[in-house]
């Protein structure tokens, strides 16, 4: 029996690669995003050819936007700036469920496309590549940054994936790519090429050394360590109203008072950078170097492993049913249902001893729900429910009186009388519920009981924060035995 791992599939698992590899590329998860960020100055560092034609190509296309908004040309700019989309394939984000590439979408496009028109330092042409945006455009940050990076970089980062896909043998298929900038047109354009497929779904690699965790390019890093650095010198050199004379006569310039004196609004730093350019100079060198320098790779983990539905699915569709794969069911079991009833329920133990050790509970939950199902249990329908129990039968049979009665026994006053039973499929439903109306009717206790296609179904929900229809699905469940 294999022990199943309940971490989030990475790219190199699902294709069977190599274990213990170094890979050139990003090891994304094949079903989510990761938390990591696409750094321009990150592929600039890699310095081979493939890196100089992106870097031509990022400044060919700032310099071709930057000279339509000077000439008030809108329609190109609209072109330029309304491509913006989403971009699933290359999976980095925020996002613990399906790739949503949410840093822009069609609203955030439309945004990015006034705050450019509108920047007097777009205007003025002062902006000269995609440093610059992040610091004097409003609202460019460094997930936007990234998500411009892969928009502009579409085609070459394909370029990129199918050199790995064939030094790995992984099959590529054709594809449908949508708004790729082309430098032969100027232009976005959509064509078909080939990429890895997973599900169904195209994928881009990056290049290890391009992303990042938490990328040098900001505002807030540039302000911090570069402006505010160089006022603090300034004020302590004239000894004017921001500087204090200590006891011992030293002259200190104290970082709040400097902050509130200059506080870090774009339109303060883009005068800050006409007016003292080496310093604007100096951080960009600063980025290149760093960049350059970086010799630690990138750590590639959500801050929790989180397995979206999709993961979840494969998992228990890997899970054969009976004793053999029993303790693989139980442990998935008890992390979809931590994951799907979030923070409902607390203090999940799972083969909790009862009766001074002679009998054992698979699952137990305090409930801790302040307003949800579980809570309506007690306040609209009376059932006593301190402790949410649950067994698991990864039975390839149907669902009996035995293991409905083995559930019943682990009920009592002080405890409560409400469980869950989980099991992998139900031929015969009507027959099952009449079993539960029976527990209710003879013993004023609930036992609800949910297959592998209940499970998905919540755990899709959970995927979209849909909790009001987490909650709707219990009740109906609830329903079906007390109506």
């Amino acid at each position: 029996m294999n022990t199943t791992r309940i971490t989030p599939q990475k790219f190199s698992e699902y294709f069977k690669l190599p274990k213990g590899v170094n890979f050139d590329f990003v090891d994304i998860y094949a079903f989510q995003d990761i938390a990591l960020f696409l750094d321009p100055y990150g592929i600039s560092s890699i310095g081979s050819k493939w890196a100089r034609d992106c870097e031509n190509q990022i400044a060919t296309y700032f310099q071709y936007l930057i000279d339509s908004i000077r000439t008030g040309d809108k329609k190109t700019t609209a072109r330029l700036l309304g491509a913006f989309h989403e971009v699933d394939e290359v999976a980095l984000g925020y996002s613990t469920g399906e790739p949503s590439g949410r840093g822009i979408g069609s609203k955030q496009a439309k945004e990015i496309q006034l705050a450019f028109e509108s920047s007097a330092a777009a205007k003025s042409g002062d902006i000269k590549d995609i440093a610059d945006c992040a610091l004097m455009i409003p609202g460019i940050n460094r997930d936007k940054i990234s998500d411009i990076t892969a928009n502009i970089l579409k085609k070459k980062l394909i370029e990129f994936t199918q050199l790995q896909c064939k030094k790995y043998s992984i099959p590529l298929s054709r594809v449908a790519v949508n708004n790729a900038f082309d430098y032969d047109k100027f232009d976005f354009i959509s064509y078909f090429d080939e990429l890895p497929l997973i599900n169904g779904k195209p994928k881009i690699l990056l290049p290890i050394s391009a992303v990042r965790q938490d990328p040098e390019l900001s505002k807030d890093k540039y302000y911090r360590n570069f402006v505010i650095e160089f006022l603090k010198a300034e004020h302590q050199h004239a000894g004017d109203a921001l500087a204090s004379v200590l006891k011992n006569g030293k002259v200190v310039v104290r970082i709040a008072d400097l902050k509130q004196h200059y506080p870090l609004r774009v339109e303060f730093l883009y005068e800050f950078s006409k007016q003292h350019p080496a310093i604007l100079d100096k951080y960009k060198s600063e980025l290149r170097r760093t960049a350059a320098n970086g010799s630690s790779r990138p750590r590639l983990e959500t801050k929790r492993k989180i397995l979206n539905s999709t993961e979840r699915l494969q998992i228990l569709s890997s899970i054969k049913t009976g004793n053999d794969d029993a303790s693989n069911f139980h442990k998935i079991s008890f992390d979809n249902l931590i994951h799907i009833f979030d923070k409902r329920l607390s203090n999940p133990n799972r083969e909790k001893e009862i009766n001074e050790g002679r009998k054992r509970i698979d699952i137990v939950f305090d409930n801790n729900d302040k307003k949800g199902f579980f809570h309506q249990l007690n306040s609209l329908h009376h059932v006593q429910c301190p402790k949410i129990f649950v067994e698991c039968k990864n039975y390839g049979k149907e669902i009996g009186n035995p293991e409905v009665d083995q559930l019943l026994g682990r009920f009592s006053i002080t405890r409560g009388k409400f469980g869950i039973l989980l099991c992998r499929s139900i031929d015969n439903r009507k027959m099952l519920i009449r079993r539960c109306k029976d527990v209710f009717n003879d013993h004023q206790s609930f036992i609800i009981v949910l297959d592998d296609s209940d499970i998905i179904a919540l755990l899709e929900f959970r995927d979209h924060k849909q909790e009001n229809k987490i909650d709707q699905f219990m009740k109906t469940k609830l329903d079906q035995i007390i109506m």
